[in-house]
């Protein structure tokens, strides 16, 4: 992701999630403090991921589905996924886990993937299932919670109840100084993301080794040096900031910048810990928040409480599944319907779907976009369509919008994304004849050139070639027309060229030369 951070700061206005009070702005010479309350969801915990260097099992997975080979994608509450494993049982339930890769391999600061290898390997949590039926080592289990699609091969593991963090309302202070207190850093973020803002999960480097407990608050945090040194943002150290008017500007050098404040960035508290790593999301975002920047435990002691989410009952899941008819009319699942525009594309243009969801019961919504081609990047209810690597035909975008009770409704938008239209083809120059004052003669050095031509005429039948001869202004004019054809003469009698494919003619630019220009099939001669 670029680092376009206006939009996560207005994550805190424009998502139904977060309550943000501010006091008011500080006189000068004082701190500004904000006051800032927050409260996940269930979503929140279940769908964040994490880092682990422990073993995870792989006996259980996804094997198919109800409409296999037709769909290939699970997420709905009416799909039927297949889980293939042992000593299944009906009612077991199951988290739905991706052993996750980058395929870019970009590192957003330097020694990232060392990072991430010391702390383990990373796992995206899609949602979880609950068995309904068992056939041999084959069970029928349907979608409980789904922040992603399921695929085939995403691994199974038994579901585990997560303890449900006590939720603060903490306040920040934005130049507070370091406390001595645990400190870390952001090593990767969900979905490989570079940026992060309310909401999002990102991963840390410190976990149970280092005493990370659920529920810890940590600010996010970012020195000048680590600005002024990198690659990117610290490219405006590059520019002349003095003015001209200065007589004796001040000189502020990188060395000197270890003395300006630290800056807090936002906050965010830990939703699960393993032995290296932590997981943690993002409250507050005062500003982007980068991989790469640090983080530091806060003592919330103090801070008033804010009421927890609500962890799913083993025995009464918290989604529709399987409620009695009274429950399923009481609750309104959202309502969603998404456009694209545009609708049509050539391969390699981008096309962005809009979505408007709607909660009948007014509950918080999240939205999750899928696409069976070309590549999507999403922000809150927009998803971007990109089809550089995507062939000609359509491409299903799936927006699946739910709210914190996992009700659900989905809209599929399809873009048609048409063949590039063929590049007209055109003359080239390929290359230039040298000849000596006053002469004509094609020598040994022009025989090599030509000889070139020759091959690539061979190579392309469908092709031709123009000959333009020029002669210098002290020179007769006839030489101009002479050298072009001299040239054709050996094309034609010493390597076989057919002379129909080969055009002479008399360049208006004074030279002792002859261009020689390759004409493809339906192109232009040169003028």
């Amino acid at each position: 992701m670029k680092k376009t951070g206006l939009l996560l700061v207005l994550t805190l206005a424009v998502t139904g999630w977060a309550q943000t009070t501010a006091s008011v702005p500080a006189q000068k010479g004082q701190r500004t403090n904000l006051n800032i309350g927050n409260s996940p969801t269930t979503a929140d915990m279940y769908c964040a991921g994490f880092i682990t260097a422990d073993k995870v099992p792989t006996d259980h997975f996804v094997a198919a589905g109800w409409n296999s080979p037709d769909q290939t994608r699970y997420a709905g509450t009416t799909d039927r996924v297949y889980l293939h494993g042992p000593n299944i049982k009906e009612g077991d339930r199951f988290t739905i886990l991706r052993h996750a890769r980058d395929p870019n391999h970009y590192e957003y600061y330097h020694g990232q993937r060392g990072a991430i290898r010391e702390a383990g390997e990373p796992y995206f949590e899609l949602g979880y299932v609950r068995v309904i039926d068992v056939q041999k080592n084959t069970a029928v289990a349907v979608p409980e919670l789904s922040c992603a699609d399921f695929v085939i091969g995403d691994l199974a593991v038994p579901f585990v109840e997560r303890q449900a963090p006590l939720f603060r309302s903490v306040t920040l202070d934005r130049y507070a100084p370091p406390s001595g207190k645990t400190q870390g850093r952001i090593i990767m973020a969900k979905d490989f993301d570079g940026m992060a803002g309310s909401k999002y999960a990102v991963y840390l480097n410190i976990g149970s080794d280092k005493g990370v407990k659920v529920g810890d608050y940590f600010k996010a945090t970012r020195t000048y040096s680590a600005t002024y040194n990198d690659p990117e943002a610290g490219l405006s150290t590059k520019a002349n900031y003095n003015e001209e008017t200065q007589k004796n500007p001040e000189k502020f050098s990188r060395g000197d910048v270890s003395s300006l404040p630290r800056r807090t960035l936002g906050d965010m508290i830990v939703l699960n810990v393993n032995r290296k790593s932590s997981t943690a999301m993002v409250l507050t975002a005062l500003e982007d928040i980068h991989v790469g920047d640090g983080v530091e435990l806060m003592d919330v002691s103090a801070a008033p409480e804010v009421q927890p989410v609500t962890t799913p009952s083993a025995t009464q899941p918290p989604s529709s599944v399987g409620a009695p008819p009274s429950e399923m009319a009481a609750a309104a699942p959202p309502r969603i319907t998404c456009t694209a525009a545009p609708v049509s594309v050539r391969m390699g243009e981008s096309s962005t779907i809009t979505c408007d969801a709607t909660s009948p019961d007014n509950r918080p919504l999240n939205i999750t976009f899928v696409a069976n081609g070309g590549k999507l990047s999403s922000s809150h209810n927009q998803a971007h369509l990109d089809t550089t690597d995507a062939g000609a035909g359509p491409i299903a975008v799936r927006a699946t919008a739910f709210d914190d009770r996992q009700l659900s409704a989905t809209a599929v938008t399809t873009v048609n994304v048409e063949a590039p239209i063929a590049a007209k083809p055109t003359a080239q120059k390929m290359t230039d004849l040298e000849f000596k004052p006053m002469s004509a003669y094609v020598d040994n050095r022009s025989k090599a050139v030509l000889d070139d031509v020759a091959l690539k005429l061979q190579q392309d039948p469908n092709s031709t070639a123009v000959l333009s001869g020029a002669a210098e202004e002290k020179e007769p004019s006839r030489l101009a027309t002479q050298r072009a054809e001299n040239a054709k003469t050996y094309l034609t009698k010493s390597k076989g060229i057919d002379a129909a494919r080969l055009q002479t003619k008399t360049g208006a630019t004074p030279g002792r030369t002859v261009q020689i220009w390759t004409v493809p099939q339906g192109a232009a001669p040169p003028e």
